[in-house]
């Protein structure tokens, strides 16, 4: 039996300055992709942890929400930014 696993890929194109800073942060033994989904999570927590500190409603909430998902350029979803691991 075999098992066939096919992983997308997806080529980006950075400047060589972008690179070398990431090459610091980037663990050794970890991928670009990892260590994007790393970065990807602290940002996220880093967002609700500032929802935390302020006090408001679940209407603004959702209107600061909407914002930062229907930004021209993004086609995130809500759903989206909570798979984020």
């Amino acid at each position: 039996m075999y098992t066939y696993i096919h992983m997308t890929s997806k080529n980006i194109s950075i400047t060589e300055d972008v690179y070398k800073k990431l090459m610091k942060i980037k663990r050794e033994n970890e991928s670009f992709s990892e260590l994007f989904l790393r970065l990807l999570k602290i940002q996220k927590l880093k967002m609700e942890k500032t929802f935390g500190t302020w006090n408001l409603s679940a209407k603004e909430k959702s209107e600061i929400w909407n914002d930062i998902t229907n930004r021209p350029g993004r086609r995130w979803k809500n759903s989206e930014i909570g798979e984020i691991k």
